[in-house]
């Protein structure tokens, strides 16, 4: 049974969330931000990523629409008796980062990222998922602009203002044909991994992909430069870190007061992901917010926050009933490919 985290807890994960540092000894340089020992630092991590603790991983953030990846939001209309083998399903292509069941007429709801290699593109991925899993219809929803993406559950650190900071997608330099070689493609394997909780914790994730830990730390660093990593850091599990709930919402709104609401949207802490996205068919909503909060009441009330600050109206909620897969696309691994040739038949191809 895990301890109730301490303020050193809140502070440690406050700094972590944001940035561990890509040095040969990084929980030195953390330690010494809290006045505190290497040891101490350690000994902490532990206990918070202890199994269901706090913590699900510390590894690079990569942008994937920079390095080549498509991404799409994806919708499938269930029949509500199998919606939960639906997105057990969905769950396991290895392109899809987050597969949630939802209230709603469509209830299985996932992201979707396939490579540059893929054979099948994310339309006839969208459309084997949507046969696979016995989906009356879908909808696959592109990003069309990013209001927001920043995903923190640790308090805020002194001074700073957590409110809004724009991540504009697939900002960085794009590589060049012969750039993600090598060495180069292995670092990215290995920036991927969990980090240990050693004192030189690089050195074990270099040994895994057979490459040298200072080379790894260069690649590191220069795939911040480029815009390829956004950042190196701890993922929280939100639920333990007093998120319990969450909800996508979904707002119509008019296309020349999109930009407008979707800043305001953006600037409420409550909202993790704000995204302009096109109409469907049957589905009249532009305006994406994710929200979190402690409870549903919270959630309603960051709602009708937004509703008001942004004059937003008709929308629909989305409330998270089960959550079948949290974890980020692990990029250029190969899984992609043994999928689509397993699936090569499903309709869609």
């Amino acid at each position: 049974m895990q301890t109730p985290p301490t303020d050193f807890d809140g502070r440690l994960l406050g700094l972590i969330e944001r940035r561990v540092p890509l040095v040969r000894r990084p929980y030195v340089q953390i330690a010494a931000q809290l006045g505190a020992g290497e040891r101490q630092v350690l000994d902490r991590l532990a206990a918070l990523r202890g199994e269901g603790g706090l913590i699900r991983e510390i590894a690079g953030i990569f942008d994937a629409a920079v390095l080549g990846y498509s991404q799409v939001l994806v919708a499938l209309r269930v029949k509500a008796d199998s919606a939960d083998a639906a997105g057990r399903l969905a769950a396991e292509h290895p392109g899809v980062s987050h597969c949630y069941k939802r209230t709603g007429s469509y209830n299985v709801w996932l992201t979707l990222a396939t490579s540059p290699e893929s054979t099948l593109g994310l339309e006839k991925t969208a459309a084997v998922l949507s046969h696979l899993c016995g989906a009356d219809s879908h909808m696959v929803l592109p990003a069309l602009k990013r209001y927001k993406l920043l995903v923190r559950f640790s308090a805020p650190q002194a001074g700073e203002n957590q409110a809004y900071e724009p991540q504009p997608a697939g900002s960085g330099r794009r590589p060049r044909p012969g750039d993600l070689a090598d060495d180069r493609l292995l670092a990215v394997h290995a920036l991927q991994m969990d980090l240990p909780n050693e004192s030189e914790p690089f050195k074990a994730v270099a040994a895994n992909v057979g490459i040298d830990a200072d080379d790894l730390l260069v690649h590191g660093a220069d795939f911040l430069a480029a815009g390829w990593m956004r950042r190196y850091a701890a993922v929280l599990r939100h639920r333990k870190a007093g998120a319990a709930e969450n909800v996508l919402v979904a707002w119509r709104i008019e296309p020349e007061r999109a930009d407008r609401a979707g800043e305001i949207c953006a600037k409420l802490p409550q909202v993790s992901h704000c995204y302009l996205r096109p109409r469907a068919e049957d589905w009249p909503y532009t305006l994406y917010t994710m929200i979190h909060g402690p409870d549903r009441a919270a959630c309603e009330r960051a709602i009708a926050e937004l509703a008001g600050s942004a004059g937003l109206g008709g929308h629909v909620e989305l409330w998270t009933v089960a959550e079948f897969k949290k974890q980020r696309v692990r990029l250029f691994s190969g899984e992609e490919t043994r999928w689509e040739a397993k699936h090569t038949n499903a309709r869609g191809r």
